[in-house]
């Protein structure tokens, strides 16, 4: 059985393996560029997120959100390339709460983390960076954060779940990169009989796998004429607290080596605190940032909408984030205690100012005031780039699109809701226990 898997990233490196380990043919598509044993980027496989996603092409250059209603459509950062996400990302690994997969009547979670193969490794203490030790002194909820990684290295999806079947093309495996899919091809029927590329191009298939991610997967289903994906669109609302140290503590720690962009974090309730040690070798050096993050979001979701037929035109991405009055008050919630703790030793003594915006805004406007607060988030809410669910509505419990045989989704897209935790592992887990319902595959091990 031929089979198409559209991305390489989180999922779609999952769907390859599988499918090639229970002995189906397999052609993985992927939009952006390729690396190989040997040939990963420097930045790709050093310890500094920030410079991973300045490796060319490993982004989407011209890909825009608005996050919240009131707020501008800015830059949406997705992960672009053989690994996708987890080549860029800042390698956060957490599996998230069991009684939520629970509750989405997911029964299999833990044979799916067991077959998972990217592996978590926290950093070592001489890892740590200002923010990270300032946080874990601050509050005895916080604690190094596991990093996807293995002997200090980041291991990407690629990496993990590639490499080891090797890149060469084979009669069961080949591997396109640099190509862009338009849409699916179906039959009179309605089953999916391939794909066809933007150059016109068509790749035949038995069955095909949209991995693409929750921005993409939606935006190739409605060129293909399943207009009802694209709804449900969900991410963290997130605030970032822009931190200028003090210049004793600026100079602390040596700022020519910022290693890990993070690795401490607190985790309370809803509410997660992440440090970033530093905003990239571009950034002045005596700044650094915390991001509150409300993970358990209660709002209807955005949506996902082609503005073209032409697949190299950028869609509509609007998050509608923080609609929800609750959503609103707790994030804010969130960001007051932050403040408090910032107010507070070891903070107090090494941090100068505290900016809420770009443009020399201080966190003094708020003066404690919640309704402020709230009132900064509506207008300049973020995310955490952690799109999900929106294609959710119109699949089937193993990712099969509902009235379409032979074409299954397989990425974040496809969880009920959003996880609780940044969603790079959770969406490894469920490309594992999606693959092992599709035809041929169940019981198959690599």
């Amino acid at each position: 059985m031929k089979w198409i898997v559209v991305g390489a990233g989180s999922a779609g490196c999952v769907a390859a393996r599988r499918l090639h380990d229970a002995g189906h043919c397999v052609v993985l598509i992927e939009a952006g560029p390729a690396f190989e044993p040997g040939g990963v980027p420097g930045p790709i496989d050093g310890d500094d997120s920030f410079a991973a996603l300045g490796v060319a092409e490993r982004t989407y250059a011209d890909l825009l959100a608005r996050r919240t209603a009131h707020g501008p459509e800015t830059r949406y950062l997705r992960g672009r390339g053989v690994g996708g996400s987890s080549a860029v990302n800042a390698m956060v690994a957490l599996r998230g709460d069991p009684a939520r997969y629970r509750s989405w009547g997911w029964d299999d979670v833990d044979e799916a983390w067991d077959r998972t193969l990217i592996p978590a490794e926290r950093p070592g203490r001489a890892e740590l960076g200002r923010i990270d030790r300032l946080l874990l002194a601050a509050d005895a909820a916080a604690e190094s954060t596991p990093l996807t990684r293995r002997n200090g290295r980041r291991i990407t999806s690629a990496e993990a779940y590639l490499w080891p079947i090797g890149l060469e093309v084979t009669d069961r495996f080949e591997m396109l990169t640099q190509l862009t899919v338009d849409r699916v091809s179906f039959d009179t029927a309605g089953a999916a009989t391939g794909i066809v590329l933007s150059n016109g191009d068509v790749v035949a298939a038995d069955a095909v796998v949209l991995a693409a991610g929750a921005i993409h997967t939606p935006t190739i289903l409605q060129r293909s004429g399943v207009e009802r994906a694209g709804t449900g669109l969900r991410d963290h609302p997130a605030a970032g607290l822009l931190l200028q140290l003090t210049d004793v503590e600026a100079n602390r720690l040596d700022l020519d080596a910022r290693g890990l962009a993070t690795a401490a974090m607190i985790k309370r309730g809803p509410i997660q605190v992440l440090s970033l040690n530093h905003l990239g070798s571009s950034a002045p050096a005596d700044m650094a940032m915390l991001l509150v993050a409300l993970m358990v979001p209660t709002g209807d979701g955005g949506t996902v909408r082609i503005t073209s037929s032409d697949p190299a035109v950028p869609p509509a991405v609007d998050f509608d984030l923080l609609r929800h009055p609750d959503d609103l008050h707790r994030l804010a919630c969130g960001v007051a205690d932050v403040l408090e703790m910032l107010h507070h030793p070891p903070f107090a003594g090494a941090v100068e100012a505290i900016y809420i915006d770009d443009h020399g805004t201080t966190a003094d406007v708020f003066e404690a005031d919640l309704d402020a607060i709230a009132e900064w988030l509506s207008r300049r809410g973020a995310d955490y780039v952690h799109a999900s669910s929106s294609c959710a509505s119109i699949i089937d419990g193993a990712g099969g699109v509902d009235g379409h045989e032979g074409l299954f989704i397989c990425d974040a897209s496809a969880f009920p809701d959003i996880p609780d935790v940044n969603t790079h592992l959770p969406t490894t887990m469920l490309a594992e226990r999606l693959t092992v319902q599709w035809p041929g595959v169940a019981g198959s091990e690599g």
